[in-house]
């Protein structure tokens, strides 16, 4: 097992903590109580190559600009972006 410390805005944490209030309101008989960070694992464990490349394919390519090829030929091209291209950001430089 790997043990991971990550830093995370505390709005995501919010919504875990209260989706572990929701759950433990469900289950009342849980024990040990549902957590906030026993569901981030959870959500972390569950996925699989696939589904990890597929939700950062679709991330990446909404990001790139409209240069790219739609990741779904159902949208079209615009898909609510505006038509200018994506300014490249300048390389980095080492300080001298």
């Amino acid at each position: 097992m790997i043990t991971l410390t990550l830093q995370i805005p505390e709005t995501v944490y919010a919504e875990f903590a209260s989706a572990a209030d929701q759950l433990n309101g469900r289950f009342t008989g849980a024990n040990p109580k549902i957590e906030a960070k026993s569901l981030m694992a959870f959500a972390l464990a569950r996925h699989e190559t696939a589904d990890i490349c597929g939700q950062f394919d679709l991330a990446l390519r909404l990001v790139q600009g409209p240069t790219e090829p739609p990741f779904n030929p159902v949208l079209t091209e615009p898909f609510g972006r505006d038509s200018r291209p994506v300014p490249t950001p300048p390389a980095h430089q080492e300080a001298a």
